[in-house]
């Protein structure tokens, strides 16, 4: 067996993490996978690539010469992809965004602002991918999130615009002690276990731990499952909660979705745009106008609590 680029990207992300349970979560996979594959490798090279302890791994001293050459080596096909990419992007203008209810109105947002342009939509696993993806030129345009207290520093030659604030709700088992209440406290979630699914970034997480500090019912952890795991618990009636976007349409797992109380929780979308792309300031507000039409719609018809937005204006897709 030769190693491959994605043989690489293993060995990149394990000495990255410093762990193969985080690197395989990063990298999509399940840990027994990334390790099957590591000792693929570890065969192919002769040697064994990381220590592995109670603490986590670290590179051998095979590993400490390996992981630099990886990483020239992903970087010039990265780069040399980028250069692909540019060369057959022509007049196209590259859109990406993270999976969120108004995902599948960027689309139709960025064809009505541009007309005469076709849209090349990139979905971003993850916010700081999406920063770097601006940056350096790949992307135009992203549809992004952030959270109160955990906002992300724009980098230089990237412009931005608000779209507006959507709040988080909670789902919980149908046998919670909130689950007939058309909305509860942060404070009546105390003792209550948080779960999120895997691969996702940790701002959410801190933004929930900041404010349930703030109700007094800190510290907190989130764990991670994976949703059939988490539709599992919820059906068995644990004392748990995911935390769960407004406009985003039918439950994925079971359980009961409850509004909080003055909304500690929320999230801000946004465009940010490449100053050096296909897209300026005049382009950018007319996309949000179209992604405001759209959430408008998706409030009416698509969110998790019916008539929450008519009940809450001043919301994003609520009216004014």
């Amino acid at each position: 067996m030769d190693l491959e680029t994605r043989h690489l990207r293993y060995i990149d992300a394990v000495e990255a993490e410093g762990s193969i349970t985080r690197a395989a979560a990063m990298l999509g996979m399940s840990q027994p996978s990334l390790t099957a594959q590591l000792r693929r490798i570890e065969q192919v090279v002769g040697g064994r690539l990381f220590d592995r302890s109670r603490h986590g791994v670290r590179p051998t001293p095979l590993g400490e010469v390996l992981v630099p050459h990886a990483r020239d080596v992903l970087a010039a096909l990265d780069e040399l992809n980028r250069t692909v990419r540019r060369f057959h992007d022509g007049t196209g203008v590259k859109v990406g965004v993270l999976t969120t209810g108004l995902a599948v109105a960027l689309c139709d947002a960025v064809t009505a602002a541009l007309p005469d342009r076709p849209v090349d939509l990139t979905v971003v696993e993850r916010r700081s991918a999406a920063l770097d993806a601006l940056a350096d030129g790949e992307l135009d345009l992203v549809l992004y999130v952030d959270f109160p207290g955990q906002e992300y520093a724009v980098p230089e030659g990237v412009r931005v615009t608000p779209v507006g604030l959507e709040p988080l709700f909670i789902a919980v088992p149908t046998g919670h002690p909130v689950a007939s209440r058309a909305e509860a406290s942060l404070a009546e979630m105390a003792g209550t276990i948080w779960l999120a699914a895997p691969h996702r970034d940790d701002d959410l997480d801190r933004h929930l731990a900041d404010r349930c500090a703030a109700a007094g019912i800190g510290p907190i952890v989130v764990h991670a499952f994976d949703p059939l795991v988490m539709a599992q618990m919820m059906r068995r009636g644990d004392d748990v909660a995911v935390l769960v976007q407004a406009l985003g349409g039918p439950l994925p797992i079971p359980g009961v979705v409850v509004a909080l109380r003055d909304c500690p929780l929320r999230v801000r979308h946004l465009l940010l745009w490449s100053e050096s792309g296909k897209v300026d300031e005049k382009t950018a507000d007319e996309v949000r106008a179209g992604l405001i039409s759209a959430s408008t719609a998706l409030a009416r018809d698509g969110c998790r609590l019916p008539g929450w937005p008519d009940r809450n204006p001043g919301w994003l897709g609520s009216p004014e």
